[in-house]
């Protein structure tokens, strides 16, 4: 039997750290380093056997991860940027995916584009021209009133820390790491997605995907409210078994 093979069969439903899984290698066969460990683990990553949940943290079961699937306001907005700003890299946050993970379906959805600070005014003039309802996050409490379409477009600047899936040309989906802590930041524009809900949305995030709490975290402190999503998290049984570990 192989190594990767016994990793499994023994470890196989449980969060494990890298220390206490190359502990139950050497166990069985001493002369096995470390780095043999290491390599192993992460050959079942790619796999899809085992999945990482934070810094040298590991679960040992298959989960897929979170697949944003950009909706067609969301191609047309990439589409058009794409052709007119094509020097310009953008992260894309689109909520339509989320119903899956709520009780109520939503009435819309959002779409938050992220851009390099100076290139905001460029972006918003581009996708504006095209007759597409787009706003600057930071006015949004003044345009509020006004958004007649039901899926508005929000532009703002990158943050320093923006986890997100690999791009596509320019253009990244974020990750179900940003989304998560995303909505606890700023609920100004993903109102609907609060209270009851977004309980809902962490549970079923959690328990159906695989989710890289330290980077989460680590996203949410940057954002100023790791308090606050650890207390979301913190309601969760996934969190619950490995928050100790991070």
């Amino acid at each position: 039997m192989t190594v990767g093979k016994e990793i499994l069969g023994q470890l196989e439903g449980k969060y494990c750290s890298i220390d206490e899984i190359e502990t139950f290698v050497k166990q069985r066969n001493p002369l096995i380093s470390r780095k043999t460990v290491v390599w192993q683990v992460n050959e079942l990553v790619k796999k899809g056997k085992v999945v990482r949940v934070g810094r040298g943290v590991y679960l040992f079961a298959p989960k897929k991860r979170f697949n944003l699937t950009a909706s067609g306001l969301t191609r047309r907005a990439y589409k058009l940027l794409n052709s007119r700003l094509n020097y310009l890299e953008v992260t894309i946050t689109d909520t339509s995916s989320l119903g899956d993970l709520m009780n109520l379906q939503p009435f819309s959805f959002v779409v938050c584009i992220e851009t390099r600070k100076t290139a905001v005014n460029a972006v918003l003039s581009a996708l504006q021209k095209e007759k597409i309802e787009a706003y600057s996050k930071k006015d949004f409490s003044k345009v509020e009133r006004y958004v007649t379409t039901s899926q508005p477009v929000f532009v703002r600047p990158e943050l320093a820390v923006n986890p997100s899936m690999p791009k596509e040309k320019n253009m990244r989906m974020a990750n179900i790491e940003k989304i998560l802590v995303d909505l606890v930041c700023d609920e100004d524009i993903y109102g609907q997605y609060q209270g009851s809900e977004l309980e809902n949305i962490y549970m079923n995030a959690t328990e159906r995907y695989a989710v890289n709490y330290s980077q989460m975290l680590k996203y949410a402190a940057a954002r100023g409210k790791k308090t606050k999503v650890v207390e979301y998290l913190s309601e969760t049984t996934e969190f619950k078994k490995v928050r100790d570990m991070l």
